[in-house]
């Protein structure tokens, strides 16, 4: 059968995706667009805001518009399952358990599927299993851990995940094996809360010592963080960026600049300690790239626990920020609370944070004039003879050649700064 395969939000669900696209082509299913009369759409959802939900109906509706039977899945499959039944032409919904048996899911849906559910979750405790991938993206995202043990007061995602769970060591390796295999240049680790690897398995392994042995074992694999926790970049950690073990690129959400934001949504440090987190990093790597994650509109963010967080975002030094207004999410604490943000004051901090982030990458792209960069090549450009592709430091590169594939890894030095971004020959 034609099978589409839809994805929103996190490298999470990119990952799953990727691993649910391997394990129909293994089945003898073919792969296709939406556009290409597909039999069967797999819409992998997200939830977390109210415009994740509102995109993930919005994709199940046009799937259902273009005569394929459609499964939705994901965590606002996992979590609303009783709102997603109710549209038009939803034939299955199943949870993120639900997944690694897409293809049995698939080979029985039939009409008495329709509205049909299963939403059953793992046992606790009951690691991971290696998933095959597939993708056609230049590098590979490594789901390596899933659920999370925290409790922010904003967040669901424990709730569509369940308790942290992680990839048993022997499928890491054999992952990064087989993506080698395929011709990947740089994976991805990632997961809900990867800086909480490996305490639930029979071996304890910290996160950095899976990262030390990958790179022990595959050199030629450039291996990246997806997002790690203040509380969790230890010195080892940052004794891999050192001996240029993992990409010179970490992304550490911060979510205020407020102590006072940071207790109401159970963060667990304060400014001070995550100042201290980031300065120590850049003022021992100072060309490394470092972001982070924002939420604004939180409830009860005053005028002054937002002029609190643009003074203390202002002083660090970042490369750029992924900034979210607060969307109230059910079942969470945060929903409960008092002093909830009006919509048009979340609109105004949101573009002044979006200020500062543009800034912050105009700063950040002007100091890598002149560098020499790693790169690896995603595609080619809409502008002739330029190729789309990313540093080891995380920079959108345009390489001006004529002739580069997809996947490729060159060195290059970076020419010129323009409003498309930073412009590098080949070496």
């Amino acid at each position: 059968m034609k099978i589409a395969i839809q994805t929103l939000g996190c490298k999470v669900n990119q990952s799953e995706s990727s691993s649910i696209e391997a394990l129909l082509r293994n089945s003898d299913h073919e792969i296709v667009g939406l556009q290409d009369n597909p039999d069967i759409c797999i819409v992998n959802t997200c939830t977390v805001t109210a415009k994740s939900d509102y995109q993930s109906r919005q994709v199940i509706r046009r799937a259902a518009r273009s005569g394929a039977k459609v499964i939705a899945t994901g965590c606002y499959a996992q979590l609303k399952s009783n709102e997603l039944s109710e549209i038009d032409g939803l034939d299955l919904v199943i949870g993120n358990d639900g997944k690694a048996s897409i293809v049995n899911h698939v080979n029985t849906l039939s009409e008495s599927s329709k509205g049909k559910t299963d939403i059953s979750v793992s046992e606790p405790g009951l690691p991971l299993q290696y998933q095959p991938y597939t993708s056609s993206r230049a590098r590979a995202f490594l789901k390596i851990q899933d659920g999370c043990n925290f409790s922010c007061s904003y967040c669901t995602i424990p709730l569509a995940r369940g308790k942290s769970r992680s990839l048993h060591r022997a499928g890491v390796l054999q992952s990064i094996e087989n993506l080698i295999k395929r011709g990947y240049k740089e994976v991805v680790l990632t997961g809900i809360h990867i800086g909480s690897y490996g305490p639930d398995l029979e071996r304890k392994i910290p996160l950095s010592e899976l990262i030390y042995e990958i790179s022990e074992l595959y050199p030629q694999i450039r291996i990246r963080l997806s997002s790690i926790e203040p509380q969790e970049v230890n010195d080892s950690i940052l004794s891999l960026v050192e001996q240029n073990r993992i990409c010179p690129h970490l992304h550490i959400p911060l979510q205020s600049g407020s102590d006072k934001m940071l207790k109401l949504m159970n963060r667990g440090y304060s400014t001070e300690y995550y100042k201290q987190v980031i300065n120590r990093i850049v003022t021992s790597y100072p060309s490394i790239s470092v972001g982070t994650d924002i939420i604004t509109g939180f409830p009860g963010e005053s005028d002054k626990d937002f002029d609190d967080t643009v003074t203390f975002l202002e002083k660090l030094p970042l490369s750029y920020l992924h900034v979210f207004p607060y969307s109230k999410r059910p079942h969470t604490k945060a929903a409960l609370m008092k002093d909830q943000v009006e919509e048009d004051v979340k609109k105004k901090r949101v573009k002044k944070l979006m200020e500062i982030s543009n800034e912050r990458k105009k700063q950040y792209n002007s100091a890598n004039l002149g560098m020499v960069l790693n790169v690896i090549v995603e595609n080619k450009a809409s502008i002739n003879n330029l190729y789309s592709a990313i540093s080891e430091n995380y920079l959108r590169i345009f390489v001006k050649t004529t002739r580069l594939i997809s996947g490729q890894s060159l060195r290059v030095r970076v020419i010129s700064l323009t409003d498309k971004g930073l412009i590098a020959l080949p070496l």
